[in-house]
């Protein structure tokens, strides 16, 4: 039998369907890092593997360390050396930086202090610290925070000198409660000048902490880094490097990157 169609029924017609692409930001990350990997190939490919060795050979070495528990056993050690100093480092940076934003005498005061601390080199305070306090964990994790104490103190005086006080004024006006202005005015305008001043102080810290192992530790990533190019093993040298880096990568993405957009997601409403 057959049907009979009504000129005037609308005939539904499927949509094409979008070709999926990833977003603008994704392709130029994904089109830096092959830019970096092909300066590094470039590079290697024009200096003999003893010096740099290709990103194929360190990619490889990285899989070789991955199945050990060297590695692992290495990360796990620096990660809690880095936990504690930047527990160590925010914690007195923010009082400080505090104090010196909310009193003009703190920031005379202090001033002295950060100044003497940005600009005596960081070898001069790490090996001060391990000849007061010992060659220990307490004094790579004591030497590390001390080295970036100043900068983060900067970060946070600054941030809170920024805060708009007719705001909190305005506050007042209305009746507004010490914890609603904290929560409602100050908390927005500070958060972001904390969480950039995490991320930064643990950039420093990480650094520092690597930095304190290769001088007076025998184990963690700086430790075995120092260990490699003793031997001159530059493979293992930068393999171990890239995979600590790919941690605190993750990280970075994982920890900071969830944070701000669960603490700022008024800004898309």
């Amino acid at each position: 039998m057959s049907t009979v169609l009504n000129p005037s029924t609308p005939v539904s017609r499927a949509e094409p369907r979008r070709a999926w692409r990833l977003p603008a930001d994704a392709r130029w990350t994904i089109a830096s890092v092959l830019a970096l990997l092909a300066i590094w190939g470039l590079a290697a490919w024009s200096l003999p593997p003893s010096v740099l060795p290709s990103p194929w050979v360190v990619l490889q070495a990285m899989g070789d360390l991955a199945r050990t528990d060297e590695l692992w056993s290495d990360i796990a050690i620096t990660l809690g050396r880095i936990a504690l100093a930047f527990a160590i480092g925010m914690g007195a940076a923010l009082a400080l930086g505090a104090a010196m934003a909310l009193s003009r005498a703190a920031g005379v005061f202090f001033r002295v202090w950060i100044v003497c601390g940005i600009t005596v080199p960081a070898i001069v305070t790490i090996l001060t610290v391990y000849m007061v306090v010992g060659m220990n964990d307490r004094g790579a994790i004591v030497g590390a925070a001390l080295t970036v104490i100043p900068f983060l103190a900067i970060n946070v005086r600054e941030g809170l000198k920024g805060i708009d006080t007719r705001l909190v004024q305005m506050g007042s006006v209305f009746r507004a409660s010490r914890g609603q202005i904290a929560l409602a005015i100050v908390a927005p305008q500070v958060a972001p000048m904390l969480l950039a001043s995490a991320r930064f102080g643990l950039g420093l810290v990480w650094k520092m902490v690597l930095f304190v192992e290769l001088l007076g530790r025998g184990d963690g990533v700086g430790f075995r880094i120092e260990y490699y190019f003793q031997l001159f093993d530059m493979s293992n040298v930068l393999a171990y490097a890239m995979c600590f880096v790919l941690v605190m990568l993750a990280i970075e993405v994982g920890v900071f990157g969830v944070l701000e957009k669960r603490a700022f997601r008024w800004r898309q409403a």
